[in-house]
């Protein structure tokens, strides 16, 4: 996740001065289950006179809040203010310009549905198979031995995606997770999460060891 905002604010003194001579800009934020709240604190001084030697002090405050994504791993957030500017006019009025970057890494990307499931094929690209017969099954097998990680710029991306539309007499379907993997995993410690062992790990996923980042595609209740 790498999300850019831009706030433009507008603040009146209570009476006219003469200039600001300091501003700064910090910012805090909490987390909480489904947002992030926090401000920005515009803070400095002024003079009310051009022959005064006598500094105010001034601060204004600017409230922001932004909605969590499921598959975001809370633990990782960050905001980061990128440019601050401002202009003064009128004696009276301060105009502010924020830009900031909300980053995080994404973990699991749960399809908790049907219709979650097709706004994530839609939006990745994935091709959905139907597994009917013997013949279609080798060939799925095929396809996933195609499902590889591509390192880009800054982090990896699913070249191939492919995910299985297992049908049976009751026409269900496999649930899929899709696991960022973090410094902090393990083979283990993925596999006693998702309930899997490392034969279903690997059946789905071609790797020899974990790698900051990779993306594995992971079974809900999968037998194996």
């Amino acid at each position: 996740m790498n999300e850019a905002y831009t706030i433009d604010r507008e603040f009146l003194f209570k009476t006219s001065i003469y200039e600001i001579t300091s501003i700064s800009i910090e910012h805090q934020y909490d987390i909480n289950d489904s947002n992030i709240d926090g401000e920005f604190t515009i803070s400095g001084d002024y003079r009310l006179h051009e022959i005064s030697i006598n500094k105010e002090d001034f601060c204004f405050k600017v409230p922001f809040t932004h909605t969590i994504k499921n598959n975001i791993d809370k633990g990782t957030i960050d905001i980061e203010i990128t440019d601050f500017s401002y202009s003064f006019k009128n004696g009276d009025e301060l105009s502010v310009h924020i830009e900031y970057v909300i980053t995080a890494k994404e973990n699991i990307t749960l399809l908790e549905d049907q219709k979650e499931l097709e706004e994530y094929l839609a939006k990745e690209d994935i091709e959905v198979v139907d597994l009917k017969d013997e013949e279609e099954t080798s060939r799925a097998d095929e396809l996933l031995d195609e499902f590889k990680i591509e390192e880009e710029k800054e982090s990896q991306t699913i070249n191939k995606n492919m995910i299985i539309n297992n049908t049976s007499p009751e026409n269900t379907y496999v649930k899929y997770h899709v696991h960022t993997v973090t410094m902090e995993d393990t083979i283990e410690n993925i596999c006693s999460k998702y309930g899997v062992n490392i034969n279903t790990l690997k059946k789905y996923n071609t790797f020899d060891n974990l790698e900051l980042n990779m993306k594995l595609l992971i079974p809900e209740n999968e037998e194996s």
